[in-house]
């Protein structure tokens, strides 16, 4: 257990903050290729421990239990509360006017509400989720410590933006993503709840925080 606890620390403590020095010495890093490479190592260490545990009693370790059903609406509840509190949240740490990145770039904002799915969420809940919860249960369980060190790394990969609000918003959204994943067993529906909040997230400006090219 020290050797993951020690292997944690070095992949989501570490690493974010190498690279956010290396940022902040004028070196570019392209935050999506990165996740990209780091979620296909995740997908063959996930296949790898799949076809060594096949054969043997259940491994699954998340969301029995419940309906597709109850998970979904429970989600669906989730995410209308959440958007609710983002809107709430906004006039409360910038002046910036909501909604002036669809009103001024809509072509481009709607490009993004495209791609940000399929080119972040899924890398990002593959690792985050998928992958973290099958290499950390074993240490961490799969209740309230692990929703919280989860969300905290989570929260953390984010300081390469070099602000305050992307791990502190991306940390609360990490405990809603993955709690849905350990809740309901459905990557897919953790997906679509990061998917769904981060577009709203974007719609209403917060992108000027999550976004790696606003800050240089």
């Amino acid at each position: 257990m020290r050797s993951k606890t020690l292997e944690l620390i070095a992949l989501f403590g570490v690493t974010p903050v190498i690279l956010l020095i290396v940022r902040s010495n004028g070196i570019r890093i392209a935050p999506l290729p990165l996740l990209w490479i780091a979620s296909i190592v995740c997908v063959c260490l996930l296949k790898g421990r799949r076809s060594r545990e096949r054969g043997s009693a259940s491994t699954d370790v998340v969301g029995r239990g419940r309906s597709t059903r109850s998970n979904l609406f429970e989600t669906m509840v989730a995410m209308i509360v959440c958007s609710g509190l983002l809107l709430v949240l906004y006039p409360l740490i910038t002046t910036s006017p909501m909604f002036e990145f669809p009103r001024e770039r809509p072509i481009v904002w709607m490009v993004v509400l495209c791609l940000y799915p399929l080119l972040s969420v899924i890398p990002q809940g593959i690792i985050f989720r998928r992958w973290f919860v099958s290499r950390y249960s074993d240490g961490l369980g799969t209740g309230w410590l692990m929703i919280i060190i989860g969300a905290l790394c989570f929260g953390f990969s984010h300081v390469l933006f070099g602000n305050p609000v992307a791990p502190v918003i991306t940390a609360i959204g990490g405990v809603l993503f993955l709690r849905t994943f350990l809740r309901s067993g459905s990557g897919w529906l953790a997906d679509l709840e990061h998917a769904v909040l981060g577009n709203v997230a974007f719609t209403i400006g917060y992108g000027q925080w999550l976004y790696s090219g606003a800050n240089g």
